[in-house]
């Protein structure tokens, strides 16, 4: 039996030029309200169509949502030709997915309803694989190794767009003594003058030097640090 992704047309021109212009509708509404505000009967609504009219063109919201994920999951992928350094290689992927994820943040809602897997999204795949290769990481360690990077960066990605933590923290730091808590006041302040894409690069250069060190082929296998 096919699977979802197997059943999509994913190329819009070729399902219909107007999917094409629903699916931009859709990432504008995602974009104004989140994620959660897309509908087949909200998207019906702002391009004038009956919400029928919509399933000719698109079978199921869980369809919608995989052409949306696939459509920004484009922005993710390393222009060819493709660096041969693995580091260089592996570190534009995870810039590309850092800045996608900021342009688009709903992006980070939408894995968790595990949208089908697209041919950027399969794209997207062989190049990180390809980085980890080239980096001389042996196969049985090449998914962790990569799962640190792109996890890392989705979280990261996630605590810039919320900065629940940071805001919640440095409002009741403000309005404590800080002389028990000095250490976290002093930190917190530092990070507060540094500009997000910053910090990203810095300790994405961290996860690096990490990953190398562990899983690189002159790792030390005694070494669990």
């Amino acid at each position: 039996m096919p699977n979802r992704a197997e059943k999509l047309e994913w190329d819009d021109a070729r399902a219909s030029p107007a999917r094409a212009e629903l699916v931009d509708a859709a990432l504008a509404i995602a974009g104004e309200a989140g994620l959660d505000a897309v509908s087949i009967r909200r998207l019906a609504g702002r391009m004038g169509l009956r919400t029928m009219s919509v399933y000719t063109h698109v079978a199921s919201k869980d369809d919608l949502l995989a052409l949306m994920f696939e459509r920004i999951s484009a922005e993710l992928i390393v222009p060819t030709p493709l660096p041969r350094d693995g580091r260089q290689l592996l570190r534009l992927i995870a810039q590309r997915a850092f800045d996608a994820y900021l342009a688009h943040p709903w992006m980070l809602h939408a894995f968790g309803r595990r949208p089908a897997t697209g041919p950027n999204q399969l794209r997207r795949a062989e190049q990180s694989a390809t980085a980890v290769k080239s980096l001389g990481i042996e196969t049985a360690k090449a998914w962790t190794a990569l799962s640190i990077v792109h996890e890392w960066t989705m979280g990261h990605a996630l605590h810039v767009v919320t900065l629940r933590e940071d805001t919640a923290l440095n409002e009741r730091l403000h309005a404590t003594d800080v002389t028990n808590y000095p250490n976290a006041a002093q930190a917190l302040k530092g990070a507060q003058v540094r500009p997000a894409q910053a910090v990203f690069e810095e300790a994405l250069d961290g996860v690096l030097d990490g990953i190398e060190k562990r899983f690189g082929p002159h790792a030390d296998p005694d070494d669990k640090t």
